[in-house]
């Protein structure tokens, strides 16, 4: 599976084009010797590859929230910073650690109270509020100071939320958008 999963993106890393490739684990993939001995076989398979991590499980998170950032940068993994609703008990924080200087990435998943059951459509059919992307601002700004690319990712994914919040999210970014300084 490696081999052909290696052999798919080749054309995009020899072409330049290859933005990064997310691993996505599961809420049952917990801290500990088997998820480390795991992350250091993914590492010695994608050597140079621009690699990004999403943990689902909490515990990756406080109180060895250092302990994983120190890991993720051993690897030069780029740790994902994720939205999403936060009144669930796996809900993730949106903390935004910088484990690789050349990317950071941060997927906005959306804030519906069906994260975790229901269906997809429930999950991820959200419908961003522009006050909701707007306090993102200040921490993307500082993410982007950090790192050499900044990767912003939409995963509320049903119907044209994703595309509508994308659009929104790049206008706020955008130069002319930004407040003016008077002094």
């Amino acid at each position: 599976m490696w081999a052909r999963f290696a052999a798919g993106i080749e054309p995009l890393r020899e072409a330049g084009r290859l933005g990064g490739v997310l691993f996505r684990f599961p809420p049952w993939f917990r801290p500990g010797a088997r998820a480390e001995r795991f992350l250091a076989e993914t590492a010695a398979r994608t050597a140079g590859w621009p690699v990004h991590v999403e943990f689902r499980h909490p515990d990756w998170g406080e109180p060895r929230r250092d302990l994983t950032r120190a890991l993720l940068s051993t690897y030069g993994f780029a740790a994902v910073a994720v939205d999403m609703s936060q009144d669930l008990p796996t809900s993730l924080p949106p903390v935004t650690p910088v484990t690789a200087p050349r990317l950071s990435v941060v997927r906005f998943h959306g804030r519906s109270a069906s994260w975790g059951r229901g269906s997809k459509e429930g999950r991820f059919r959200y419908a961003y509020r522009r006050a909701e992307l707007t306090e993102w601002l200040p921490r993307l700004h500082a993410l982007a100071e950090q790192v050499d690319e900044l990767h912003v990712l939409f995963n509320n994914c049903c119907g044209a939320a994703a595309v509508q919040a994308a659009e929104t999210k790049a206008g706020l970014l955008s130069p002319r958008s930004a407040p003016s300084s008077s002094h």
